[in-house]
């Protein structure tokens, strides 16, 4: 858990917490930019992917990400997505990650951002408000991390490999021909790709099929098909895999994708 920020009464005059709301029927791409305030996004039905020049988020149905200040990124939605941003003044983001996070949202931290969501602005900051922007912040700073993110490499061997999984996830060659195709000895491919990600291959091989599995059921693909297109041919693996993952069944993420939609 983090430890919350203490700030005076004077810090609160002005609104501290901002946002919106969002929803398209279509795929919604924002090219590349930056925030002077950290973001939490959160997903209300569909799914958006968030990349880093280092990594790859993709936040889901029931999933908040914080996104520090002034990380340059990229957002897209595969389909249809109806999303929720609030956005914290700078002196707030202290105690949280430097990094993009994934969070388990909760159903009161959920009620609380439709309700900022709703009402904040500079006219309408009232003593009322604020105390649900504190209890919000409270909830948010208790939230569990997942480990959802996909980092990337940086070297143009380890690159070649990661972009060719990223084509085709169920590739199922073997560990000594994806160090081949890399330039390299098994033994180096193994070192250099865990000091390059912070995961070790095959994990980051799995993460990367679940989050391909995620944006193919968000588009309505169907469960036997996306466990095949992922490399998955037992149906009970893949589904304990996914559930382990997302804390969802395929069927009840796919059906949490497209509920809510505008």
């Amino acid at each position: 858990m983090m430890t919350p920020l203490c700030l005076d009464d004077h810090s609160k005059e002005h609104p501290w917490l901002v946002g919106g709301r969002a929803a398209q029927q279509s795929r919604r791409i924002t090219g590349k930019h930056s925030h002077a305030r950290g973001q939490i996004l959160g997903v209300i039905s569909g799914v958006m992917a968030v990349r880093t020049d280092r990594e790859y988020l993709l936040v889901g149905p029931d999933q908040v990400l914080w996104l520090p200040p002034r990380v340059v990124h990229t957002a897209h939605s595969h389909g249809a997505v109806s999303t929720w941003s609030l956005y914290v003044d700078e002196k707030y983001a202290q105690p949280l990650p430097s990094g993009p996070v994934i969070f388990k949202a909760t159903p009161l931290l959920k009620e609380l951002a439709v309700r900022i969501v709703r009402d904040t602005n500079e006219r309408n900051w009232t003593t009322t408000l604020s105390r649900i922007a504190d209890t919000f912040w409270e909830e948010f700073l208790s939230l569990p991390s997942l480990a959802l993110s996909l980092p990337r490499p940086l070297s143009p061997g380890l690159i070649r490999v990661t972009a060719t999984l990223e084509e085709d996830p169920a590739d199922s060659r073997m560990q000594e021909e994806w160090a081949s195709l890399a330039g390299m000895s098994v033994r180096t491919f193994v070192r250099h790709f865990a000091s390059e990600t912070g995961l070790n291959f095959s994990v980051w091989r799995q993460r990367l099929r679940m989050v391909h599995a995620q944006e193919q059921l968000a588009r309505g693909l169907g469960v036997t098909s996306v466990a095949l297109n992922v490399g998955y041919e037992s149906m009970g693996a893949f589904a304990s895999t996914f559930r382990r993952f997302t804390g969802h069944s395929p069927s009840e993420y796919a059906r949490l994708c497209q509920a809510h939609k505008d």
